[in-house]
């Protein structure tokens, strides 16, 4: 796996001698240009070494960007002494993955924000329903109806419902029918009777 990182790093000759026997030599001039390369490929050494030691997770190797260049500068300041330079200061500012780990990565935070795989996938589903539906072609159609079947059938389920709540609030009120008391025999008929089943007498 390919780690990238991003940084700073600032020396200075500290040997004049030894710089002058290993790196500048005879020459009139000697740029950092001229030595750049080789500095950056120390530092990436160093850098290699620790990723590959450290048996650090990536995560909690890139929220501690400070431990990291302490450790990386500690490595790569024998290499620097060697050619009569010291290693002020290294500052790691960034480290990332490829694209394709990257994107990876994020899912998998993002499922365990979320919760369990399902609520993730219906998560993605959301979030796919507004993006091709704003988008032009085909995919923004199907979008537009799948949206409206899943809204028509979550209508249906809620009329569903308000129908069976009224059909049991009329079973009940039928099951509640009113009865009236004879006035002469005191029997209880149910209503709608005109005259008394018992004694024959009208009922009011």
């Amino acid at each position: 796996m390919r780690l990238r990182a991003y940084g700073v790093y600032n020396y200075k000759i500290a040997d004049p001698r030894a710089f002058f026997l290993k790196v500048s030599g005879t020459r009139e001039a000697y740029t950092i240009a001229d030595i750049e390369g080789q500095l950056r490929s120390t530092v990436v050494s160093a850098l290699t070494d620790h990723f590959g030691q450290s048996q650090v997770p990536f995560l909690d190797m890139a929220a501690s960007q400070d431990v990291l260049a302490a450790a990386v500068a500690h490595k790569a300041r024998p290499a620097f002494a060697e050619l009569g330079l010291s290693l002020e200061g290294l500052q790691i500012q960034n480290i990332s993955l490829p694209d394709e780990l990257q994107k990876r990565l994020d899912e998998r935070i993002g499922m365990g924000i979320v919760g369990d795989l399902s609520r993730y996938t219906q998560y993605q589903v959301a979030q796919s329903i507004p993006i091709a539906a704003a988008a032009n072609g085909p995919a923004g159609a199907g979008a537009g109806i799948g949206a409206g079947i899943a809204m028509g059938q979550a209508m249906g389920q809620a009329l569903a419902q308000a129908a069976q709540a009224t059909a049991g609030s009329a079973q009940g009120s039928a099951g509640a029918t009113k009865t009236v008391v004879c006035a002469k025999c005191q029997a209880r008929i149910e209503r709608p009777s005109k005259f008394c089943p018992e004694c024959g007498s009208a009922l009011g």
